[in-house]
């Protein structure tokens, strides 16, 4: 008799803890795209498989990697907490909040949909790719660690830059600029504005800039003469009608197309160009070369 008492206590207790287990509900991330879940299931998230994603599981990535798995909604990406790098880009992405991810240093979202991008929470923030959106107004206003940004192919109008002290490349190419104010970026080594609306572009607090791509815009000047580290010069379809490159010795390319109005380029020597400088004059066929600069 006691045999069967004590079998049917441990068949009652056991029944008793797999109601409570079904009661109490396992903490999850609310991830409600199966393509983003699917995603972090595939990266080896879900540690113990149970085809959901815990709090615990996500604060111990550092590193995330979903590129091109067609989501749409990263809900959950907030549990994150202690990522550093995430990787999203050609994605569906509408919108993405990175606003508890404040540990992050390498945010890449281009090739997505973005309208819009909150980055003021991610003062860690060093590069920034967020090219190819639709992205009409971007703050780095708080993300004065950053050293790279490229922020291309977005509808662009303003962007303002000056807290950036610490950046060393800026690609904002294929934008509609009508003005770029980089005069506080005094570490900055490539500068790719190309294809915007850009009237006039004074480099020359950025002593330390190696490459300039400033082609398809509405320059009459451009002062270069401080800039004796350019290795680099694209400057073509402008509307230049001199260039001075007398200081910039170190150059190995200049790309002077499509500019009918420019004539006078003042170089260091004659005949020009010298052995190992390439310069493209296509369709621009009133250059000519000269030492007299005056």
């Amino acid at each position: 008799m006691k045999t069967i008492l004590k079998t049917l206590l441990f068949l009652l207790t056991v029944v008793l803890l797999s109601q409570c287990r079904k009661e109490i509900e396992l903490p999850k991330v609310n991830i409600p795209d199966d393509n983003f879940l699917n995603a972090l299931i595939e990266l080896g998230v879900d540690t113990d498989g149970d085809s959901i994603i815990s709090p615990a599981e996500a604060e111990i990535i550092t590193s995330l990697g979903v590129s091109e798995k067609n989501i749409s909604d990263m809900t959950g990406i907030e549990a994150f907490v202690n990522l550093e790098t995430l990787r999203c880009n050609d994605n569906q992405l509408t919108s993405l909040d990175v606003s508890k991810n404040t540990s992050l240093i390498y945010l890449y979202c281009y090739s997505n949909q973005l309208t819009n991008l909150d980055i003021s929470n991610n003062t860690a923030l060093e590069r920034l790719c967020c090219g190819s959106n639709q992205l009409t107004s971007l703050d780095v206003s708080n993300n004065t660690a950053l050293s790279a940004l490229c922020c291309e192919s977005n509808p662009l109008t303003t962007l303002d830059v000056s807290n950036c002290t610490a950046l060393r490349i800026l690609c904002s190419r294929y934008n509609q600029l009508t003005s770029l104010d980089v005069s506080n970026c005094t570490a900055l080594t490539e500068l790719w504005c190309w294809d915007n609306q850009l009237t006039s572009l004074d480099v020359s607090n950025n002593t330390a800039l190696e490459g300039l791509c400033c082609d398809d815009n509405q320059l009459t000047s451009l002062d270069v003469s401080t800039n004796t580290r350019l290795t680099w010069l694209y400057c073509g379809d402008n509307q230049l009608t001199s260039l001075d490159v007398s200081n910039n010795i170190a150059l190995t390319y200049i790309s002077l197309r499509d500019m009918p109005s420019l004539n006078k380029v003042c170089v260091w020597e004659m005949p020009f160009p010298p052995a190992g400088v390439e310069v493209s004059i296509t369709d621009s066929p009133n250059v000519y070369f000269t030492t007299d600069c005056n």
